[in-house]
């Protein structure tokens, strides 16, 4: 019996939509092969008048893979049993790039008195997980769990540094165009967070040695450091929570925020996030 014309047009509409879904899931493969899932990362590494004010200044290019999330058997230090526990983890890469400085600096006032250095420069990441839900901020400091961090790099297939041990000198300088890179690859992770939060924000300092001294509330010069900021949200609930849940609110972007977290979260407005972010 030969086929009507409407179950072969139906049969051509299927077989082009497996074929342009196969197309597409081979470039997306292709793509996160070629970043190996770093696929966050902040468009602006260092501004003229930065570069023009601090001689010595130095950015990390950084990028990282989504925000993550995995139950393992953890060993509790006061009873030394095993015991469940939720770890959310973030793990990134950064590199040393050249940086082009202006020529010409006259049109700029340096802000910032250059010292020496008693060594050569260091990278130190501090990074800490604030919780923003109902006005309210929690802040959870980087944790160090070796055990962990052993499972965590099983499952990313990767060795990743916490840190403590990534501390040290600044890699080389890798040019934009070279083959190879000279990466440090890190891992933060945190545990007893809210099962209920919605907002969280990561502040990354240490990726830079980049600051300014300005004049705080009570006449006192305050010192800001240049810090990365990632924005979260999550649209779960504390039930049956998963890590597909978590969502990016824009892309990392710098600010300069003092030393102490908590007055860095209070400090920064936009840190209170309490509106869903457009899709």
């Amino acid at each position: 019996m030969r086929p009507s014309l409407k179950y072969s047009f139906a049969t051509v509409f299927a077989c082009s939509c497996l074929f342009l879904t196969s197309q597409g899931n081979q470039v997306f493969a292709q793509k996160n092969t070629l970043n190996r899932g770093f696929s966050i990362s902040p468009d602006l590494v260092a501004t003229g008048e930065e570069l023009a004010s601090q001689k010595s200044l130095w950015v990390m290019e950084a990028v990282f893979k989504p925000m993550r999330m995995v139950r393992m058997d953890l060993t509790d230090p006061l009873t030394g049993k095993k015991e469940k526990t939720l770890v959310w983890y973030l793990v990134y890469k950064c590199v040393l790039r050249p940086i082009e400085r202006p020529n010409s600096t006259t049109e700029f006032t340096p802000e910032n008195a250059e010292v020496p250095p008693p060594g050569p420069p260091l990278f130190v990441p501090e990074i800490t997980l604030i919780t923003n839900d109902n006005g309210q901020q929690k802040i959870y400091p980087n944790q160090i769990l070796p055990e962990a961090e052993l499972i965590i790099n099983q499952r990313e297939r990767h060795q990743f540094k916490n840190a403590v041990d990534i501390i040290g000198e600044l890699p080389p300088e890798t040019p934009a165009d070279s083959k190879e890179e000279n990466a440090i690859y890190g891992v933060c992770l945190w545990t007893g967070i809210d099962p209920g939060t919605d907002y969280f924000t990561v502040l990354f300092s240490g990726l830079t040695n980049g600051y300014k001294n300005v004049e705080g509330p009570d006449g006192k010069t305050v010192t800001l450091r240049k810090t990365l900021v990632q924005q979260y949200w999550r649209p779960g609930d504390e039930f049956g929570q998963q890590e597909q849940e978590f969502r990016p609110k824009g892309k990392p972007y710098w600010v300069y925020l003092p030393d102490d977290p908590e007055v860095a979260a209070k400090m920064k407005k936009e840190l209170n996030m309490e509106e869903k972010p457009a899709p």
